[in-house]
């Protein structure tokens, strides 16, 4: 089912939703297409449109990210390898049979000077918005696209920039830099956040990634948080929520149980993948936080790979009446794993729907696919 950012916006701040949204956040991990297919998948299935997910169309207003960046110089590329010079100057590495984001060997900042002689990559620029895709986007907004912009994760672009290792030493070692850094980008984000408000264009929803923290825990603490990382989302924060933006939603794998209260002084209110094998069970967090938070996801990806009655047990406990009141676009809790039978996933969709009260699938238009924003 289509969905129009109004009924977006109503579910994640529950405002009296008809009924929460299911949808496929990530798609099928590599090498999942080749079993499906030979489990008799449609091409439709393959590609997330033929289960008639939720969806809601979406428009990302402004370039936030680095700009004006060299070109990848590809070293190898096969069948089974890739290996590259990317645009921040790193070394990266893709096995293709089991991943598919090349990873860095090496960073470009370790110094201040290091980082001077690629900041005018994240400095303001007029080519980040124009008045013409501002324009566009009005026009969407009215048809029923979602208007989003996407900030630069405050840790997330230190750890791309300088590897997780180093990045969390800097906290402690180097701060100067770590506010160099979020300074200068903050900076170009309020800029550009700024053209698009003037406008008299609201954005729908202020989007950031993280992904810093693992199984066991996240990578830096609510006082580094704190101190770093919520001055700088707060001054995009605070910017377009006075403008009428409702959303800020944070993409971050891993147990972030540690941070959510510090990263709701920040502004975020809506949280996702929200992955259970890391403790992030989004019932315990409705009855913790009740409606000052939302989610996307929170559904155990790794159950599908189980029996049929362990699903219908993980969807009973997921969909039960207290989640059904708004706050949440259910879906697995980040990609497909391998060895999940096509018939399992086949069962999940049918089972979650008759829950929410959806039609078949099977009779119903196909959709966007994956919706991952």
């Amino acid at each position: 089912m289509k969905w129009t950012n109004k009924q977006y916006v109503d579910l994640m701040t529950y405002n009296h939703p008809e009924r929460p949204m299911f949808s496929e956040l990530f798609g099928p991990i590599v090498g999942l297409s080749e079993e499906w297919r030979a489990q008799g998948a449609t091409e439709e299935m393959i590609a997330m449109r033929g289960f008639a997910f939720d969806y809601v169309p979406y428009y990302n207003l402004g370039n936030l990210d680095s700009i004006h960046r060299p070109k990848e110089v590809v070293i190898e590329d096969n069948e089974r390898y890739y290996v590259a010079v990317d645009h921040y100057g790193r070394r990266v590495r893709m096995d293709k049979g089991t991943s598919t984001i090349p990873l860095p060997e090496n960073y470009p900042v370790e110094t201040m000077g290091d980082w001077r002689k690629i900041k005018h990559m994240f400095e303001y620029d007029d080519c980040r918005i124009s008045n013409e895709e501002i324009e566009k986007a009005k026009k969407l907004q009215a048809e029923g696209t979602l208007i989003k912009s996407e900030i630069l994760g405050g840790f997330d672009i230190l750890r791309e920039l300088m590897g997780e290792e180093n990045c969390c030493i800097a906290y402690y070692e180097d701060p100067e830099l770590l506010f160099d850094i979020l300074n200068t980008i903050s900076e170009t984000n309020v800029r550009v956040l700024t053209k698009i408000i003037s406008s008299g264009l609201v954005i729908d929803q202020l989007s950031v990634h993280e992904d810093m923290a693992g199984k066991t825990g996240p990578l830096i603490g609510p006082g580094t948080v704190a101190e770093f990382i919520v001055p700088y989302y707060l001054k995009s924060w605070e910017l377009v929520k006075d403008a009428g933006t409702k959303l800020f939603c944070q993409d971050s794998d891993g147990d972030m149980n540690p941070l959510i209260d510090t990263f709701i002084e920040g502004g975020v209110n809506i949280f996702y993948p929200c992955e259970p094998a890391a403790g992030m069970d989004i019932v315990a967090l409705r009855k913790k936080y009740g409606h000052k938070i939302a989610f996307r996801g929170g559904i155990d990806k790794h159950v599908l790979r189980r029996t049929k009655e362990e699903i219908d047990a993980e969807l009973a406990y997921k969909m039960q009446p207290s989640m059904m009141e708004g706050g949440v676009v259910f879906g697995l809790d980040h990609r497909i794993p391998n060895g999940t039978p096509l018939e399992n996933y086949i069962h999940y969709v049918d089972r979650a729907r008759e829950i929410l009260g959806m039609p078949d699938f099977r009779t119903s238009e196909p959709s966007w696919g994956r919706m991952a924003f």
